[in-house]
Order: C-alpha cells, then structure tokens, then sequence
C-alpha cells in the first residue's frame, strides 16, 4: 500500500462528494425559511382588503348586473358630487365634504323620497370604507358630510330604492 492523496479536482471547484445531501437540505431549508417570512409579513399588513360577501355577490351575479343597468332602463339622470365649498371657504382642514347626489327621472323631474345608500373609499384604503344613507332633501337631492378627508380619487358605490325598484350605481370622484 502507498500513501498517496487522491489528486485534487483539475475544475478548481470543491469536491461535494458525500456532502450533496447536506447541501439539498440547506437549500429546503433556506426556501422554506423565506416562504414563512414572506406569510408573516404580508399577514401582518392591515391594508389589505377582501370584498364584503364576494362568494354570495358572484352566486347573483345576474342579479346584480340588473341592478346596475336598472338606472338607464329606467332612465334615471343621476348626479354625484363632492360639495368642498366649506373646506374651501372657512380655510379649515378638518370641513368634511359634502357627498351629494341629485336624481331625476326620464322627464326630467326630480325623483323624492328615494333611499340612498352610499359606500366609499379611497382605493389606497379600501378596507377603510364610509357607509351611510344620504338625507332627503327635495327636489331629488340628497346629501350629508362624509368623512372623505384623504385627497385623491374615491370609489363610491350607491343603492337607490325607489317604488320598489332598486338600482346599483357605481363611480369615482376625485377630492381635493
């Protein structure tokens, strides 16, 4: 028997030989290690938002979709706007908008004693959503403060319920 050394590795890189099982592991480790720290902190976000009743929303899809076509069918003129003449004028940061919103039929007179429902959010916010019944307030306006005080464009979703006919409207406006 000789004492001779096995030559070295003529690539110059490290032999693995036995050590390849060690290496896998590590490799499931470290990827395992990164995927439960990309869980805790997307889970530990609060800005993140699910649509309320999504499933119930998409089982009546048709249903809703009438809904959202029912203000034309009809022929319904509706208005929505952000009234920001307090903030503008009293100079105060903390004058709430005004969300209001004017119906009028297909002959142009004003549709009273509706019941409308408003949600809104900033998209940046959605899981911070302002629910509210806007005010009758003749003439087919309705209105009231809502705290809508981030600038920027706002999603609003309104349900209107009028002699028994109920109508989806969806827009955005922007404040300023």
């Amino acid at each position: 028997m000789t004492d001779e050394q096995p030559a070295p590795n003529k690539s110059g890189f490290f032999n693995i030989g036995k050590h390849w099982p060690y290496i896998i592991v590590g490799m499931l480790l470290f990827h395992a290690t990164l995927m439960i720290g990309t869980i805790v902190v997307i889970s530990a976000r609060h800005d993140l938002f699910v649509e309320p009743d999504y499933y119930a929303k998409s089982i009546k899809w048709d249903e809703q979709k009438a809904k959202l076509e029912t203000p034309a069918r009809l022929g319904w003129n509706i208005n929505l706007e952000a009234d920001q003449s307090n903030a503008q004028n009293d100079g105060e940061d903390s004058a709430l908008p005004t969300m209001r919103v004017t119906l009028k039929d297909q002959n142009g007179d004003s549709i009273d004693r509706a019941l409308v429902e408003v949600v809104s959010f900033h998209p940046a916010h959605a899981n911070n959503r302002i629910e509210s019944v806007l005010i009758d307030n003749d003439n087919g306006v309705y209105e009231k403060q809502l705290a809508m005080i981030q600038p920027g464009f706002w999603k609003v979703n309104l349900t209107i319920r009028y002699q028994g006919a109920e109508a989806f409207v969806n827009r955005e406006i922007e404040i300023r």
